[in-house]
């Protein structure tokens, strides 16, 4: 359960941005300190590449990228970190994007 209304107003901006762009979109974490959100390519119209995806989030949320190239993760999940506006906020949100996979091919065809 999110209780910081800006953290759940972010939330509805990026779950609806995510799935435009054919993404899901799933939380993780403690929802105070930070918000952790995961998204993961849903169809073959999956954006490419995903910072495209992210910078539109950033946009769409009004919130800044605190650094610009994604960090490492396990499993290729790239994450960035995005800061609600104000100097002193100290809130923030991970953004991570599991890699778009090539598609398997139907070996029972």
């Amino acid at each position: 359960m999110i209780l910081d209304p800006d953290y759940a107003r972010a939330f509805s901006i990026i779950r609806c941005t995510a799935h435009m762009y054919n993404y899901a979109t799933c939380l993780h974490g403690s929802y105070t300190r930070d918000l952790d959100v995961l998204l993961v390519p849903w169809t073959d119209r999956a954006i490419k590449p995903a910072h495209e995806l992210v910078k539109i989030i950033a946009l769409r949320t009004d919130m800044q990228l605190h650094d610009g190239d994604p960090k490492e993760h396990a499993h290729g999940r790239k994450v960035w970190t995005l800061r609600f506006p104000g100097a002193h906020d100290p809130r923030w949100i991970d953004l991570g994007v599991m890699p778009i996979v090539q598609k398997l091919e139907n070996k029972d065809a």
